[in-house]
């Protein structure tokens, strides 16, 4: 099933797939257990510092190996794609979505280059992700508030954002509502009542990024207003390194195949309980 079937199918049914950042083969292990699990559709994904890190063809076959052995639903996306070279290496190379983030440039570039990535990607029936409002934080753990991180970026005006896609021609829109990167003290809380009219007058679907720390009830409304695709990195960052922290602090192991296991154990378990929330 092609990627645009698959998110048609999350909308007309009322639920959305996670997007989780993948940078080593682990990761994506506990994110493929995680699915066959749960018998869920989902996104694996990598920045553009993680496709460096794995290799883009690296990591993009390694999801096909276990995606064709597992007979799963699984779509690849490229995220946060810096620029438009980044992403025409994407599409080439053979990503089911790109996410081209031009939320940093004038308005009528970032347009211009969304239009060029779309007619590439459309071509192979790739489907591209568009920005125009940077969405703030770090996918970190964050000590600071919330509300002071939300006020370093505008939030996605309704009508701009309508106006943009439908002249970018994008089919998601990486709305900036409230969500933040990162995880936080308090949970963000974010603008629903924005998101209900971005949903209503925009032309694509919508995503959601900054899934790690959000409040359930926000993320489960937020789907009901248009958004197919809840990105999650942080948690399972986190999760990875503490377990592998504990570990190795209480064994004289060294022989990989068995200190990963509980490491992708903690993973496992965050991306089933994502599934759940997401209803995919």
């Amino acid at each position: 099933m092609k990627a645009k079937e698959i998110l048609q199918k999350a909308r007309d049914n009322g639920y959305a797939l996670g997007a989780f950042n993948a940078g080593s083969v682990e990761i994506v292990r506990a994110i493929v257990q995680a699915a066959g699990d749960k018998q869920a559709p989902l996104i694996i994904e990598t920045s553009a510092n993680e496709a460096n890190y794995f290799g883009m063809e690296n990591f993009l076959d390694v999801v096909e190996n276990f995606q064709q052995s597992s007979g799963l639903e699984i779509l690849t996306n490229f995220d946060h794609g810096p620029g438009l070279e980044e992403c025409q290496r994407a599409i080439e190379a053979g990503y089911d979505l790109i996410h081209f983030d031009g939320s940093q440039l004038p308005l009528e570039e970032n347009i211009k280059i969304t239009q060029a990535l779309v007619a590439q990607a459309h071509e192979r029936g790739v489907l591209v992700e568009a920005e125009i409002d940077r969405i703030a934080g770090q996918s970190v753990a964050n000590f600071q508030d919330a509300e002071s991180v939300q006020a370093t970026s505008n939030y996605t005006d309704p009508a701009q954002a309508a106006a943009f896609a439908r002249q970018a021609g994008c089919d998601i829109l990486a709305a900036f509502v409230g969500n933040l990167h990162g995880t936080y003290p308090t949970s963000p809380r974010l603008d629903l009542e924005r998101l209900a009219l971005i949903g209503q007058q925009v032309p694509c679907w919508l995503s959601l990024h900054g899934g790690s720390g959000l409040s359930p009830e926000d993320v489960r409304q937020a789907i009901k207003m248009g958004v197919v695709k809840v990105n999650v990195n942080t948690e399972l960052r986190l999760a990875f390194r503490e377990t592998l922290e504990n570990i190795l602090r209480g064994s004289e192991d060294v022989a990989i195949y068995k200190i990963m296991p509980p490491v992708i154990a903690a993973m496992q378990k965050i991306v089933e309980e994502k599934i759940e929330l997401f209803g995919c």
